[in-house]
């Protein structure tokens, strides 16, 4: 299945924190949270954050806690612990671990109720746990404590049963819909759609891939990276030095006219950045043809 063009862009907008709560190195918290305010003034309405993304959490809330307005829509996760983002062991999907977690998450973020928590990872909850966990998320949901419940990574099979259900309202994907790569639309994103749920569409530069890593992950590749997203950023690239525009521009643009995706992630690290991606933003969804080029580039040959 091929992304369809949206003649209606989209203007839905997520800011992820994985990279200001400092998950991925060094931060001035400061500037992270400027940053998330700064968002907020400039057309971001949703915040996501984790307690896995280091002190993401503790600085939204800081930066809530400055907003006259404190009608924001913030999502948070549970299922792994507070960390950097290169430690693994981090998954804990005991009941008591994770209702400490929300308590803690809901401290941090100076919220007496969640707008969306996400099951994080939940492709590695344990078989025999699942039915257990997905009560706990459901219980929660019922309590007032969340008014919505979805995935922090798309659901396996083992969870098709609940989303027939209706018991899940949201499911974010990462990696899985943007200018390298459709895969998300082979099973798991039509399925969500079928079910009435929402995508949440994070890591659109493909990690970097369709940014500023391409050189390096071209040359030295990590195992994540598929040889199939790999060829097709390589073409992508090609699309972008026809158009004149930037490889991390077109890759923005490119997810603006997808009608699939019904919120966008937005990642940066800085102020600097996140007003360099509003800025591909601002100049809206890529022309028809251009999209229409890039999808059909995914199944030519390199030139």
């Amino acid at each position: 299945m091929k992304p369809t063009y949206n003649n209606t862009p989209n203007r839905n907008l997520v800011l992820g924190t994985v990279s200001l709560g400092g998950a991925w190195g060094k931060i001035d918290e400061e500037e992270s949270i400027d940053t998330i305010l700064y968002g907020l003034k400039n057309g971001i309405s949703r915040i996501d954050t984790a307690p896995a993304y280091a002190n993401a959490e503790k600085i939204v809330g800081k930066a809530l806690r400055k907003l006259s307005n404190k009608n924001v829509f913030v999502s948070t996760k549970v299922g792994k612990l507070q960390g950097m983002a290169d430690e693994s062991d981090l998954t804990n999907y005991n009941l008591k671990v994770m209702e400490d977690s929300v308590h803690n998450s809901m401290e941090a973020l100076g919220q007496k109720q969640l707008d969306l928590l996400f099951l994080h990872e939940p492709e590695n909850v344990p078989p025999q746990q699942i039915q257990e966990v997905v009560r706990f998320l459901n219980e929660l949901k019922k309590q007032g404590k969340a008014k919505q419940i979805g995935f922090g990574g798309m659901p396996t099979k083992a969870y098709w049963s609940y989303l027939e259900k209706g018991v899940f309202d949201v499911a974010m994907g990462y990696n899985n819909l943007d200018a390298c790569s459709f895969t998300g639309l082979e099973t798991d994103i039509p399925l969500c759609k079928k079910n009435n749920m929402l995508i949440y569409q994070a890591s659109v530069l493909h990690m970097g891939l369709l940014g500023n890593r391409f050189s390096k992950y071209y040359e030295d590749t990590p195992e994540w990276i598929s040889k199939q997203a790999l060829d097709n950023a390589a073409k992508v690239l090609q699309i972008s030095k026809r158009e004149n525009i930037p490889l991390p521009t077109l890759a923005h643009r490119f997810v603006l006219g997808v009608k699939e995706i019904d919120w966008i992630v937005l990642g940066a690290r800085n102020l600097t950045q996140l007003k360099d991606t509003l800025n591909d933003i601002a100049q809206g969804p890529l022309s028809k043809k251009i999209f229409t080029d890039i999808i059909n580039s995914h199944y030519a040959s390199i030139q």
